[in-house]
């Protein structure tokens, strides 16, 4: 069932952005097990042409992150699944979760929330993660058909002890979910729009690194966090050693 009045509210604060992008396909759930599986059964229905589409769910049973890592997703955060065609053979897959997450803690940074980015793919506050996204590229022979993003924010809902929500940050008792969802949509439009700017995208990145959380296999070692290079791996030293990490 769609809620055509949040579609509707979330279009209407995303039209207010006078900037030239595409209109998105908007589908809003009360709950479902996973937003990816409504995607999944979306696109095996569906042509993509070029709209791109999200699809939310006020809570998800079964939603799940990186590792498969089960995703806590009640209702009160933002929660959905979006596909944005592509259709290029010269688009940088490697560089399309660095560009998101630079683009989240930028948007966040500019409402005066201090997050860092934890390579690859989670966005903190202090010690506690706010958002978390699992990207996509899907090709068709040497071509990008189209990217993918699976994407969990913490928004009023009560987050376990890992996490927080904005509204805790910002102190406030409930925040707006579409017009922060709005916001969202044209992080992926920015983060696509400047692919192609490399030096752009790792240079706003490594501003936003945090350089305490290892990724998990490095945890109880004595590697450190450098930076990332120039294809979006994550850079980790020590002592006279060096290594890069790809996802």
């Amino acid at each position: 069932m769609k809620i055509n009045g949040s579609a509707a509210k979330t279009s209407y604060f995303y039209k207010k952005t006078k900037q030239y992008f595409p209109n998105w396909k908007l589908i809003y759930k009360f709950k479902c097990t996973s937003t990816e599986y409504l995607l999944d059964e979306y696109l095996k229905l569906n042509n993509l042409r070029n709209i791109p589409i999200a699809i939310f769910s006020r809570s998800q049973s079964l939603g799940f992150g990186r590792y498969e890592r089960k995703w806590f997703s009640p209702s009160g955060g933002i929660w959905f699944s979006a596909a944005y065609p592509i259709k290029s053979k010269t688009f940088i897959s490697e560089l399309f979760s660095i560009s998101i997450a630079y683009k989240l803690c930028e948007m966040l940074s500019e409402e005066s929330v201090n997050v860092t980015l934890k390579w690859p793919n989670d966005i903190f506050y202090g010690s506690k993660k706010l958002i978390g996204f699992l990207p996509k590229v899907v090709t068709r022979g040497e071509q990008i058909n189209y990217v993918r993003v699976g994407f969990g924010m913490n928004l009023n809902n009560k987050s376990p002890l890992k996490g927080i929500s904005l509204c805790k940050i910002l102190n406030k008792k409930k925040l707006c979910e579409s017009y922060w969802s709005s916001k969202i949509l044209h992080v992926f439009n920015e983060a696509i729009y400047i692919n192609k700017k490399r030096d752009l995208i790792i240079h706003g990145a490594n501003r936003f690194l945090n350089k305490t959380y290892l990724p998990k296999e490095y945890i109880e070692t004595d590697w450190i966090i450098k930076n990332i290079d120039s294809r979006g791996g994550l850079v980790i030293s020590k002592d006279e050693d060096q290594k890069i990490i790809n996802l």
